[in-house]
């Protein structure tokens, strides 16, 4: 066998070279948003960098600075935003803006006539929807150009909206939107909706400031939206789905929305707090999904809301643990229409701040074989005039087969454990208590 002489070693490391980068996997591409930034881009350079990834994906690194959008950046499978936490803001450009419609928008034309054209402009994003048409039934077109107070579109109606039926347009949409996509991650960021105020507004879930719709295997983590003019972080059918360390805060609906059938997903340690809605919203048959660690706290319904309500069977398997809910207008936690949940070791305390003594730290209604144990309800608000959460456990409606047992409820206005329907459940072992008794010094 010849041996290499020095003067056949430059070849031959250059022929391992080759080997070696032909057998080794490519390393994911990472841009910097910065980069891409122009004058004119409505989403300042983000969507340009997210397109300039490869088929396969990478990570778009976002460097400290505001950028303003006026249409949604729209992520496929692969794609991982990354910013630098609270120094990275994405940021609305334009007022939230809703106008009724003047005339009748039928579906397949590509213009809108509104009642002003005021504040619109060519190249953003709005949405279209009425009373009748909303939530998957919106339109979400872009401006071409502008004539009187005609706004012509981008793409087809895909229903009819009517002025007699609530019909309107407005310029809200959501930042980050994905439709069946996989292996996305969005990190250390903060949205900003610059919604000055809730009322007069239309929320719609499709607008949430992160909208996933069929995605599978995405995480959102540490990431604050904050006075989005709809839902801060909704997920959307698909599988898989980790949001979590995320602050959702003075959005004109829920903090949070996991539904249309999602599965296996894992909501912890997130902070919902000061929303138009619910903290965290079940809506419509989600399955097999972890509500652990969070707290959801000074929101305009429930702390928790939702569980068991939409669909065939409801919101079923599950698993709402360990979180803090207090200060609500309403429920705690609010277990409706649905069954086959567990609801375990939460705190539910001084809610029902918007109707003082109506609603309960948990409220049962109309569940089934659901297990409801080892919670802590209080109110330990004084004088005793003061005191806002009616029940501890309140069991209503058709409630029935439910496993009630091993919670501490005290400090009630009504009382610890109430409801018609009692007896058509398993109760063991709950202590109820006049009086909240702090631990003793």
């Amino acid at each position: 066998m010849k041996k290499l002489c020095p003067a056949d070693w430059p070849l031959f490391l250059l022929l391992a070279s080759f080997l070696i980068a032909g057998s080794a996997p490519a390393a994911a591409l990472t841009v910097n948003a910065a980069d891409f930034h122009k004058p004119g881009s409505p989403t300042a350079g983000l969507q340009e960098a997210v397109d300039a990834l490869p088929a396969a994906g990478g990570t778009v690194f976002i460097p400290a600075g505001t950028y303003e959008i006026s249409r949604s950046v729209i992520l496929r499978s692969g794609v991982q935003l990354r910013g630098e936490g609270e120094h990275t803001v994405i940021a609305r450009s334009d007022a939230c803006l809703q106008v009724p419609l003047k005339a009748l928008a039928k579906k397949g034309e590509k213009q809108v006539t509104v009642v002003s054209a005021s504040g619109f402009k060519a190249g953003a994003e709005i949405t279209v929807r009425s009373d009748s048409s909303y939530g998957w039934w919106c339109t979400h077109p872009i401006i071409t150009r502008i004539s009187g107070d005609v706004l012509y579109l981008d793409r087809e109606l895909t229903h009819d909206y009517d002025p007699a039926a609530g019909g309107l347009v407005n310029n809200l949409f959501p930042a980050f939107y994905a439709n069946e996509a996989e292996l996305i991650r969005i990190e250390d960021l903060v949205i900003d909706g610059r919604m000055e105020k809730r009322e007069g507004f239309e929320n719609d879930f499709t607008l949430s400031a992160v909208h996933f719709r069929d995605v599978r295997d995405a995480r959102v983590a540490r990431v604050h939206v904050k006075r989005y003019p709809a839902d801060g972080i909704s997920v959307q059918i698909g599988d898989n789905v980790t949001v979590t360390d995320c602050l959702s805060e003075h959005n004109l609906g829920h903090g949070y929305h996991p539904g249309t059938g999602v599965t296996s997903g894992s909501w912890t340690n997130n902070v919902g707090r000061f929303n138009g809605w619910d903290g965290l919203y079940f809506c419509h048959r989600v399955r097999h999904t972890t509500v652990s660690g969070n707290r959801f706290h000074d929101n305009g319904w429930n702390g928790i809301g939702g569980l068991g309500e939409g669909g065939e069977g409801g919101d079923r398997y599950n698993v709402v643990s360990g979180n803090f809910c207090s200060n609500n207008a309403q429920s705690g936690i609010q277990c409706y229409g649905g069954g086959n949940n567990i609801v375990v070791n939460n705190v539910c305390e001084n809610n029902s701040k918007g109707e003082p003594g109506r609603w309960p730290g948990i409220l049962v209604e109309n569940t089934f074989s659901s297990v409801i144990s080892g919670n802590r309800c209080l109110d330990f608000q004084m004088p005793d005039s003061a005191k806002t959460q009616g029940w501890g456990i309140l069991v209503t409606g058709s409630s029935r087969d439910n496993v009630i047992t091993g919670n501490i409820l005290s400090g009630h206005s009504k009382g610890g454990l109430g409801g018609e329907v009692l007896d058509r459940n398993t109760l063991a072992d709950n202590n109820t208590l006049p009086e909240h008794q702090p631990a003793e010094m």
